[in-house]
């Protein structure tokens, strides 16, 4: 009898610990999007949710939590669980925003474990279409000649907003600028005819070029883009020295477990790999980048010291 009961104990043991340890494996992981609904960010994690889901085991959660250059976003991550249940895709803002923001609520270096580099993401300069200007020349003939201020969509705190003021200051061009928060909100706002101009993610903005919506200027990229071939780029329309590049990267907390970072850096490389993602990260213009865990916290420190440089040099700030 005590020999019974105590194997219906051990039995009843082992089905809890098993329900249990299954209730763990399900726990979905959070990833977030410190920027808006279809941003490239937001894209490229969606596309990736899926395979990435079937391969770890676990639902992957996308969550936007967008505002303040992706601070705001960062803030939740930082402050997040060291388990590897939150990630977040950042991109180069992470970067940019030490440089921007007097008082981050976290440190950009220390503050985050990195887990892998996905590729760089290209940025178009789009105007409206009624804007008699076709092209860089043409956009900055109009500029210098007094006819008409242009005014202009600013991501605020961004990337994008990088890619314009160096490209003012190359062109030698002034706008009248109004802060957004997403390049959703730019696009928007261009083809309402409030806006003349704004630098926005080109995965966005290239449908809209292709059905005549609005009109693609220049890409930032060194090369034109397959998503939007028509598209030249700034340095072959007249501004040689001008290319931005804007990395998307995953990264978790600080304190993350190695066992932990190599298991959600494994499951991403296998979703990475996956023909559908493969084929959204073409069709986003997503160039790969080959980085070992290790060398991204070096890359990141170089990153911040060169935008913190730039932003400084030419006393960018924010709208």
């Amino acid at each position: 009898m005590i020999f019974r009961m105590a194997v219906r104990l051990l039995a009843v043991l082992l089905a809890t610990a098993h329900m249990s340890l299954s209730a763990w494996a399900a726990e979905p992981i959070h990833l977030i999007v410190p920027t808006p609904p279809g941003s490239a960010s937001d894209a490229l994690g969606r596309a990736i949710s899926t395979p990435w889901s079937r391969i770890g085991g676990r639902p992957v959660v996308i969550e936007n939590v967008a505002g303040a250059g992706g601070t705001i976003g960062t803030a939740r991550l930082v402050r997040s669980p060291d388990d590897g249940s939150t990630l977040a895709i950042l991109s180069s803002n992470h970067s940019i925003n030490p440089a921007l923001y007097n008082k981050l609520p976290y440190d950009g270096l220390t503050d985050v474990t990195p887990i892998i580099m996905i590729g760089n993401i290209p940025s178009m300069l789009v105007a409206n279409p009624s804007l008699e200007a076709n092209t860089v020349a043409e956009l900055v003939q109009l500029a210098k000649s007094g006819k008409k201020e242009l005014v202009e969509g600013i991501v605020s705190g961004t990337s994008y907003q990088m890619a314009s003021e160096i490209f003012k200051q190359h062109a030698g061009i002034s706008t009248s600028r109004i802060p957004y928060k997403g390049s959703g909100e730019v696009l928007r706002d261009l083809m309402g005819g409030d806006l003349d101009i704004g630098f926005v993610a080109a995965q966005a903005a290239a449908p809209l070029v292709a059905a005549g919506k609005l009109k693609g200027i220049a890409v930032t990229t060194k090369a034109r883009i397959d998503l939007a071939s028509q598209v030249p780029t700034a340095a072959e329309s007249g501004l040689p020295e001008f290319k931005i590049d804007i990395w998307l990267g995953v990264f978790g907390p600080a304190g993350m477990s190695e066992a932990s970072i190599a298991a959600r850096r494994k499951e991403i490389e296998l979703a990475l790999a996956e023909p559908e993602v493969q084929r959204a990260m073409r069709l986003q213009g997503v160039e790969a980048i080959s980085m070992t865990q290790q060398e991204i916290p070096p890359f990141l420190k170089s990153d911040l010291e060169r935008n913190r440089e730039i932003i400084q040099r030419m006393g960018i700030t924010i709208y």
